[in-house]
């Protein structure tokens, strides 16, 4: 047998190496620098040249398509095997990090840094699983393509472009979720809702800066003294055990109540803070828009209010209310909602806007889809037998998930890690990390179903 881990292990400086180089690049969506060939910013762009720069050093073929994505072409075969990852990341707090937020920093036995456990590392593991294999003699049905995008964080036009310019692969896989391997993912809606409200004594609300992060920061500027508010904010942050502040900004009092950020697809994980600042705005004043967040959103992050909640062969519905901007009495709601295909999108909408129209809300919204693949397939039973191999984890079987991926945007193609089960890497949080030893282990699992894949 083979052993893929050691051959890791003969190539894990230089992972390090190429990891770090791709983290200490900001590739967060910019649209102030965008540009020709460069359609998500300077960062985005700047981390596209640098993996594009790796498969030239080691002598593959690369293929830039316009700045939305790029490829590597590794090796021989009739068909291709695609392993589909992404280089951008969602921002960062200015605090609460203890280490660089851009960067690839080694503490023991732990990384730390935005992008190392999504996705820079596990799709840097992947790729140098693809050279581990590449290397190897043995008649294949399959060339491996790593293609990696920069969009995948705000919706995933990167990748959409690319096969509107590129064939799709015969199969492939994403490293972008959780092992085992991933089966299903929810259909997932992202609405944008717009409205005017009476301001009353409330001047503006903040917080929030994705559909699918849970927002950890939430402000509101109200007219009035802070000896007006102090008694019962202070009463509203004991009760819930939360942190925050209230002082005087100029002529008017601020109040910051702070959460715990967390991924979209798993908002029950997270305090919101925007959702837990609108309960208490909703106790000492008088405004439509804090009274439907209020009503629809606090404490309930399956859509029980909201009439959605469902449980079907994909898992419960989420709903993360990820962004609140309230200012001059206009207001924008942005949310993710992820659900089992027995929800239908149409149902979905009706229901929503429902409620929402009652109060005076726009809405503009985007639909993915569902994806499910047969768990008995060659390709769903070969990429978990690589991962029993290589963790002799008999007790955690292919899965479905709330998280969307590159997967759904090709036919037969699914997420394979790299988070592994019980872990939690803090992705979307301050102090993303991963553990080396994981890192290395999934280019080995990655490496053994490569190798079971593409060879004839």
């Amino acid at each position: 047998m083979i052993d893929f881990y050691n051959e890791v292990l003969k190539e894990k400086e230089n992972l390090l190496t190429d990891l770090k180089t791709l983290c200490q690049i900001p590739s967060v969506l910019d649209k102030s620098t965008a540009k020709e060939n460069q359609p998500f910013g300077a960062g985005c762009r700047q981390a596209l040249d640098a993996m594009l720069a790796i498969g030239k050093r080691d002598g593959f073929v690369t293929d830039d398509v316009d700045g939305y994505a790029g490829s590597i072409d590794i090796g021989e075969g009739e068909d291709v095997f695609g392993i589909l990852g992404h280089l951008d990341v969602v921002p960062v707090n200015k605090t609460g990090w203890n280490y660089p937020q851009f960067d690839a920093t080694l503490d023991g036995d732990r990384l730390y840094g935005r992008g190392v456990a999504d996705d820079k590392g596990p799709l840097l593991a992947a790729y140098y699983a693809a050279k581990i294999v590449n290397r190897m003699q043995f008649d294949r049905r399959y060339k491996m393509r790593v293609i990696f995008g920069c969009d995948e964080e705000n919706g995933s036009s990167c990748v959409d472009y690319y096969f509107k310019h590129r064939p799709y692969p015969a199969m492939g896989f994403t490293p972008d979720a959780d092992f085992p391997v991933v089966y299903g993912e929810k259909a997932i809606s992202q609405y944008t809702l717009s409205g005017d409200f009476s301001q009353h004594d409330i001047i503006g609300i903040y917080g929030g800066k994705r559909f699918n992060v849970v927002p950890s920061v939430a402000e509101a500027y109200l007219k009035g003294d802070v000896k007006d508010y102090e008694a019962s904010f202070k009463a509203f942050l004991a009760q819930y055990s939360l942190k925050g502040m209230i002082g005087k900004e100029g002529n008017v009092v601020k109040l910051l109540v702070k959460g715990r950020s967390a991924h979209g697809s798993m908002p029950q994980k997270g305090i919101n803070a925007v959702v837990y600042l609108c309960h208490y705005l909703n106790s000492i004043s008088k405004n439509a828009l804090v009274d439907f967040v209020d009503r629809y959103f606090f404490e309930d992050t399956s859509g029980k209010a909201l009439g959605i909640a469902n449980e079907g062969r994909l898992g419960t519905t989420t709903v993360n209310l990820g962004v609140l901007n309230y200012k001059e009495g206009h207001a924008q709601i942005k949310l993710d909602i992820r659900y089992s295909d027995e929800l239908t999108h149409k149902k979905l909408q009706e229901t929503l806007m429902s409620h929402a129209k009652e109060v005076g809300f726009n809405e503009k919204h985007n639909d993915t889809d569902a994806l499910y693949v047969d768990p008995n397939s060659e390709l769903v039973t070969k990429l978990h037998a690589s991962y029993v191999e290589y963790t002799n984890d008999h007790d955690h079987h292919p899965q479905v998930i709330g998280g969307g991926t590159y997967a759904k945007e090709m036919p037969n193609c699914v997420a394979f890690g790299a988070e592994f089960p019980g872990r939690d890497n803090h992705m979307h949080e301050d102090n993303e990390t991963i553990l080396l030893d994981e890192l290395l282990k999934s280019a080995a699992i990655y490496a053994k179903a490569l190798y079971d894949l593409i060879k004839k």
